[in-house]
This record gives structure tokens, C-alpha cells and sequence, in this order.
């Protein structure tokens, strides 16, 4: 008995101390400690390794995005400059087109549209084929005016033009010249001059010939300015011989800034006058400005009245400049520039043209020749010169 009793303690004893001995606190606390601090430290490295992939992967995306980005803006620069070559070629085609209509091509398809709209009344098949032929003919003479005759005629007209620019140029010479004119006495007895004067310029030389003219609406405010007018010079072009400009000249003033007053006359390649333009006028003041009046209006607000002033523009002289719009007025400027003005400047200063042109006119006639239109409008002076004649023939 006390055999087994001896040999149930030992067991027991044996597995004891198979068992591990506890631990302390300290080691616990020491080891629940490290242990969160090795998985923290993982876990961090793991964040910082995914950011990292994933700022590589952003980085790629972004470098894609950019690249993709350039070659999509080159794709649509290269497609837009595709467009825009499509339709400058376009255009330039119809420009092409427009312009074979617009000469031989254009009068041809205007004769033969009529010739086949022709009823067979008013013309049989034999009458319609040589209308075809004579059509031709017609095509070809008008070949021979634009292309021969108006490049010979633009020729001729600035070669006189030139010879004429020289015999103004001496008569403003002469009109501006402050010394001694020289003249026999025989021309003194001719032209009753007894004596001669202190030698000074014709200061009102172009003032007359400007009124006297009576081509343009001159207003008594106008007539003060025009005092001033120096001088009145036509000028040509070198680089289009039927381009020319208009220059009006005058003396310091108190109406406004401008030494040069000018109006240039451009014409196009099918020598048709296109356009005009004229000097913008710095007035001084706007009560100088001779193109605006001040209108009262009694106006009645309640039981009182009052004077309402109001700008509106008037008929001038000066209202020329601006005038630039109206071909019908621009053509006709052109013709009496080039054909009357400068040509009958003497006859006009000595206001001598009109008196002979009114004789042969009745009373109902010189009220209307008195009269005149308005912003270049033809008052009189000689306008059927070879200008005129050449203008109404390209335009036929």
C-alpha cells in the first residue's frame, strides 16, 4: 500500500513539471508590448510600399494622360489644319469660279440664257444658231476692250496726265509766287495796268475757283475757311497708274488741325473705280465743325417751356471728305476732278465758264443750274470728257 500511494505522488510530481513555468508580469507586459510594435512596424512598411506602387502607378498614369493628351492635341491640330486647308482650297476655288463668272464667262452664260429662253415665235432654230455665232463675236470685241483698249487707254490717260501735272505745277507756281512779275508796256496799255503793286501771292486763287465751281454745297461758314485754302493738287499713284488722291491744302487756321485735306479714289483690277477715301477732319472745337448745327426745339415740360438743342449734320463743303459710301457721287467727283476742275481753273476763278454756259439758258433753267446737288453732286462744269466716255463704255 504505501508502495502505490508512493508511486501516485511521483506521477503527479512528473507532470508538473512538464508543464511551463508561469511568467512574470513583467515578461507578460514586456511581451504583449513587442508584439503590437513588430506588427505596427510591418504594417507601416506595407502602407509605405503600397503608396510608393501606387505613386508609380499615378505617375504612369499622369505621364499616359499626358502623352495621350499631346498626341490627341496633334491629332486635332493636324485636323484642324486639315479643315482649315479644305476650306481655304474651297474658297479659293470659289474665288476661281467667281471670278471666270464675273468676266467672259459670266457674259457668255447671260447671252446664251437668253438666247434659250427665246420662244419659238419670237425666234426659230435657224435664228437662235446665228445669235449663238453672233454671241461670240460680241464675247470677242468685248475681249478687245479689256484686255487691249482699257490697258492702252489706262496708258495714254496717265501719260497726258502727266504733261498736265506739269503745266499745274507752274500755274501754282505763279499763283503762290511772291516776286515781280515782268510784263511790257504794250501789255500794260493792252489790259489797262497803269502801275504795278508790291508782288504777293493770289490769296484767294483756289477760294474762288472752289466757289465758282459751284459743284459743291459751300455754306457762309464754309466761305470763312475756305480763306484759308492754299492750294489744290491732284496726285497719281506709281504703283496703279488709274489711282490718284486729291489733296487740298491750307493755312494754319482756327477751325482745325489739318494741314492736308485729302480724297483718294481707288480703282479695281478691272479698272471700275471701287472706292473712295477721305481725311477724317480734327475740328478744333465741335462749335468749329461746319458738317453739324445745333438745332432749337422749344420743348414744354408741366407749364414752363424750355430750348432742347439738338447736332445734326448739314450739307458743307467739308461734308466731302466724309462722303465715300455713294458711287453714283463718287464717279461723278471723279469726272469733274479729272476732267473739269484743274483743266478750267482760270475760267473758274474768273468766274467766266458759267456766264458763258448760262447764256443759252432760259430762266427755268438757270434757277435750276443756281441750285445743284448736295455732297459732290454735279453743279456744273464740263463732265463729258474721255474719262467719262471710257467709264461708260467698261461698264456697258
Amino acid at each position: 500500500m504505501s508502495d502505490e500511494k508512493k508511486e501516485e505522488e511521483i506521477i503527479p510530481k512528473e507532470e508538473k513539471s512538464n508543464e511551463p513555468e508561469p511568467e512574470t508580469k513583467e515578461e507578460q507586459k514586456k511581451e504583449e508590448t513587442s508584439q503590437p510594435k513588430e506588427e505596427k512596424d510591418i504594417k507601416e512598411e506595407k502602407e509605405k510600399k503600397d503608396e510608393k506602387v501606387t505613386e508609380q502607378k499615378n505617375e504612369v498614369t499622369e505621364e499616359n494622360k499626358v502623352k495621350e493628351e499631346k498626341v490627341e492635341k496633334e491629332t486635332n491640330e493636324g485636323t484642324e489644319e486639315k479643315k482649315e486647308e479644305d476650306v481655304k482650297e474651297k474658297k479659293e476655288e470659289d474665288v476661281k469660279e467667281k471670278k471666270e463668272l464675273t468676266d467672259e464667262e459670266e457674259d457668255r452664260k447671260e447671252l446664251y440664257d437668253a438666247i434659250r429662253d427665246l420662244k419659238p415665235q419670237d425666234a426659230s432654230d435657224n435664228v437662235k444658231s446665228k445669235l449663238i455665232l453672233l454671241s461670240e463675236i460680241h464675247l470677242e470685241k468685248k475681249r478687245v476692250e479689256d484686255d487691249q483698249y482699257g490697258k492702252e487707254y489706262d496708258e495714254l490717260q496717265d501719260r497726258y496726265d502727266k504733261q498736265y501735272q506739269k503745266i499745274y505745277d507752274k500755274i501754282d507756281d505763279i499763283v503762290n509766287s511772291t516776286e515781280k512779275i515782268e510784263i511790257t508796256a504794250e501789255e500794260m496799255e493792252k489790259y489797262g495796268i497803269t502801275e504795278t503793286e508790291e508782288p504777293k501771292a493770289i490769296d484767294d486763287y483756289w477760294e474762288k475757283v472752289i466757289i465758282n465751281s459751284r459743284y459743291f454745297t459751300i455754306t457762309d461758314r464754309d466761305k470763312v475757311i475756305l480763306k484759308y485754302l492754299s492750294k489744290v493738287k491732284i496726285v497719281k499713284f506709281p504703283e496703279n497708274v488709274v489711282d490718284f488722291r486729291v489733296d487740298f491744302y491750307f493755312k494754319p487756321n482756327e477751325f482745325f488741325t489739318n494741314e492736308i485735306l485729302s480724297k483718294k479714289y481707288i480703282y479695281g483690277k478691272d479698272a471700275l473705280l471701287k472706292k473712295a477715301e477721305g481725311t477724317e477732319i480734327d475740328w478744333k472745337s465741335p462749335d468749329k465743325n461746319t458738317t453739324i448745327e445745333k438745332v432749337k426745339k422749344r420743348i414744354k415740360k408741366g407749364k414752363k417751356y424750355f430750348n432742347e438743342f439738338k447736332e445734326t449734320k448739314i450739307d458743307s463743303f467739308f461734308s466731302f471728305f466724309s462722303q465715300v459710301d455713294d458711287m453714283n457721287f463718287i464717279s461723278d467727283e471723279v469726272s469733274f476732278f479729272k476732267e473739269d476742275l484743274f483743266g478750267n481753273q482760270l475760267e473758274y476763278y474768273m468766274d467766266i465758264v458759267t456766264k458763258t454756259k448760262n447764256e443759252g439758258l432760259g430762266e427755268e433753267d438757270e434757277e435750276l443750274d443756281d441750285g445743284g446737288y448736295n455732297d459732290g453732286g454735279n453743279k456744273g462744269g464740263k463732265h463729258e470728257g474721255n474719262d467719262g466716255k471710257k467709264e461708260e463704255c467698261k461698264q456697258q
